[in-house]
């Protein structure tokens, strides 16, 4: 009898994780894990937008702990040509630590001079503490007229 109890709380436990695993990283809720070759991605997948976030990098050290550093690409997957693109994160970010966009507390800000036409993929990066990419999704995208 303990061990069908035992068995049944590890079930619910693992059942209420927040996270699944993609290779070695763990992705989280929101996100699809691919593979593709060995390579495993966490993607957010939207109607209008892609965003793909590979860990290209992992580290430990003993004052900040383990960190991971990510490449995201943002892929146009409309027929049009968007811009004005605002990212959210479910985790602050360090401004120091991103490139190719800005911060403003939990949103990442593309540069207004990125337009991406159909199809087409802009890159950024950033370093987040612990062993998985943050969260992201679209907070806003505007799309030119056709």
């Amino acid at each position: 009898m303990k061990l069908i109890i035992s068995f049944l709380l590890l079930f619910f436990v693992f059942s209420q994780c927040n996270s699944y695993q993609c290779g070695y990283y763990s992705c989280l809720p929101g996100h699809t894990c691919t593979n593709t070759d060995g390579i495993f991605k966490c993607v957010y997948n939207r109607d209008e937008l892609i965003i793909s976030q590979v860990v290209t990098n992992s580290w430990s050290d003993p004052t900040n702990g383990p960190s991971v550093q990510i490449k995201v690409n943002i892929i146009n997957h409309t027929h049009r040509t968007i811009n004005n693109i605002i990212i959210a994160s479910d985790v602050k970010l360090n401004n120091g630590q991103i490139w190719g966009a800005t911060l403003n507390g939990f949103l990442i800000q593309l540069p207004e001079y990125v337009s991406i036409a159909p199809g087409k993929n802009h890159s950024i990066g950033y370093i987040q503490n612990g062993v998985s990419p943050a969260h992201l999704w679209v907070q806003n995208v505007n799309y030119n007229p056709v």
